[in-house]
């Protein structure tokens, strides 16, 4: 704590550790503004992992939009190792809302479901799919309402790319709970996989559990992935409406023609879901 970055970022406090790097909290001398500085430790600094962090820092920062983390600045320290400084966000992810108060409402849950959708269609407007929307990726602001910001671009990938040089061959990347199933089967990734990510959180955010549960033997959760059949999810909380139940099986469809088209499509679905269910009192 303390230590400054480029003489400019005093790190005061962490926030979070994750699978690559070190969040804290931090203040910019210069423009007396705190943020967020995301470090990458000695311990992860070579090969794909170094590359995954530069590869957030440019997507993220190539990507303007309300609802999608703002990245202020990058640089290095300590012998070229990377940062990268963010905005605060004061609030918590998706996950850890639904682990500490329980589901979402129905009107919430649309409400999210657009801005996650809105943010979706500026990363794919530039040619990348994020390749690992999850609970544990949207953040929910503090603020009135549901204020939804998507964050971590660390395994998104350009769609006009017939390989991703980061990827060893035949390794598959994502959290597999979240992961739509063409992925699975060597198939390539575009706009609709970003898709059954948004259906497979809203699913989460509707019932307070993931559509497949994880296994510690993750071949295991991989055969619940590319074996589910497509559940309805007022099967399981009854108040929820027919037209969410579409908009999220539509989502989850296995095949990615099954789906909606692309995000402006699924988001406008959500728009009309939000206007019903707040009409409904859901």
């Amino acid at each position: 704590m303390g230590t400054r970055l480029s003489s400019r970022y005093r790190l005061d406090g962490v926030l979070a550790r994750g699978g690559v790097g070190v969040v804290y909290q931090a203040f910019d001398l210069e423009t007396s503004r705190e943020v967020a500085v995301k470090v990458l430790p000695r311990s992860l600094d070579r090969g794909a992992k170094r590359e995954r962090f530069l590869r957030e820092a440019k997507v993220a920062a190539q990507v303007g939009h309300p609802h999608v983390v703002k990245v202020y600045d990058f640089g290095f320290y300590d012998q070229a190792r990377p940062f990268l400084v963010m905005e605060l966000l004061h609030g918590a992810s998706l996950h850890r809302r639904i682990q500490t108060v329980g589901p979402l409402s129905i009107s919430e849950a649309c409400s999210m479901g657009s801005q996650v959708l809105s943010a979706c269609e500026a990363v794919h407007a530039e040619g990348l799919v994020h390749r690992d929307i999850k609970p544990g990726n949207v953040f929910l602001m503090k603020a009135l309402g549901v204020t939804a910001k998507l964050i971590d671009f660390g395994m998104s990938k350009s769609v006009v790319e017939d390989t991703d040089p980061i990827t060893e061959p035949g390794r598959i990347l994502g959290t597999p709970s979240y992961m739509a199933p063409e992925l699975l089967v060597g198939r390539q990734p575009d706009a609709r996989t970003d898709l059954y990510g948004v259906g497979a959180t809203l699913f989460e955010s509707l019932l307070g559990r993931p559509i497949v549960r994880p296994h510690k033997r993750v071949e295991v959760t991989f055969g619940e992935v590319l074996r589910r059949e497509n559940v309805r999810p007022s099967t399981l909380r009854p108040r929820i409406p027919p037209y969410v139940d579409d908009i999220v099986c539509r989502a989850l469809e296995r095949e990615p023609d099954d789906r909606f088209a692309d995000a402006r499509e699924m988001r406008r679905a959500c728009d009309a879901a939000l206007n019903r269910a707040v009409d409904e009192g859901l």
